[in-house]
């Protein structure tokens, strides 16, 4: 059995919505990993979790990144190498398990838990500042 599924807290916040509206869409789709773990989903479905997962991450990095962008915010390149590190650990992560997606799955809910809820504690809570100074709410 998966561990317990993430609660969105509202310590977790950035204070600003799409982007808290994007964090906790990553926390349903964690869950919903869960829940197909402990219900013994095919491979197949799990793979289907997987990639929406990635993709959304993904995604999610584009919206945090465009900000940084629009609005100078000097705390970018640091953020930005944290997406990038991500992003690599994600690849290793895959790469060991091309055959298994249990295995994946177990695997990437341990990584994923621990990294969002540390990024969104620690290194978003950086941008919000610049980003209200610019008006997003």
């Amino acid at each position: 059995m998966a561990g317990k599924k993430l609660e969105w807290l509202d310590e977790y916040s950035v204070e600003i919505k799409i982007l808290d509206d994007q964090h906790k869409q990553m926390f349903v789709t964690i869950n919903e990993l869960l829940d197909a773990i402990n219900t013994n989903t095919p491979q197949e479905h799990l793979k289907n979790i997987i990639d929406d997962l990635i993709k959304y991450k993904l995604f999610h990095f584009e919206t945090e990144e465009k900000y940084f962008k629009e609005f100078n915010y000097e705390g970018a390149e640091e953020h930005i190498t944290k997406h990038r590190e991500f992003n690599e650990k994600l690849n290793i992560i895959i790469g060991k398990h091309p055959e298994n997606n249990l295995e994946l799955a177990f695997e990437l809910i341990d990584f994923l838990e621990d990294w969002l809820v540390g990024h969104l504690m620690v290194v978003d809570q950086k941008y919000i500042k610049c980003f209200k100074e610019h008006g997003l709410k």
